[in-house]
């Protein structure tokens, strides 16, 4: 987990981990709706998919700017480069981008994505640098409360 200090507030980089559970989580519930639409019609499987895709994929970052559902449940969002929301277009972009990615590639994009990190400190992957975004952590913190010099010995044995 790194660090930024900007006035007054700590903005956390999540790890990398807790990005990876967000999409596994959107992931999950599609392919759920693909499961229970395996014995229906081809039209009406269709018509399904595309709504539960609509309503996983898309909707959500209407509803709260930057956050999927597996996104807020791991408490990130999507902001600009300079920590401002990000506008609901590029975001999906970003979305749909990931997964035609994902697809195309049979899932080595996602491997690959994982292994692209290289910036020390900043968890940014290949379509953060082609849409100008990244993942934070929305656990803020007045600055200084992180110090390892002022917390109690029972946060530093705990690895806190």
């Amino acid at each position: 987990m790194s660090l930024f200090y900007l006035s007054e507030v700590v903005i956390i980089v999540p790890r990398f981990e807790k990005r990876v559970r967000a999409f596994a989580i959107d992931t999950s519930g599609m392919m759920l709706a693909i499961i229970l639409t395996l014995f229906v019609s081809s039209l009406l499987r269709f018509i399904i998919l595309s709504i539960v895709f609509l309503f996983i994929y898309i909707v959500p970052y209407f509803i709260s700017s930057g956050q999927s559902f597996g996104k807020r449940i791991q408490g990130i969002k999507i902001v600009r480069m300079d920590d401002k929301n990000a506008n609901v277009f590029i975001v999906i972009s970003r979305q749909l981008f990931i997964l035609l990615a994902s697809v195309l590639s049979f899932g080595i994009y996602l491997i690959f994505g994982y292994f692209f990190i290289t910036e020390k400190g900043v968890s940014r992957t290949i379509h953060d640098y082609i849409f100008k975004t990244k993942v934070i952590d929305l656990k803020v913190e007045p600055k200084g409360k992180n110090d390892i010099l002022g917390k109690p010995e029972s946060l530093k044995k705990r690895g806190l």
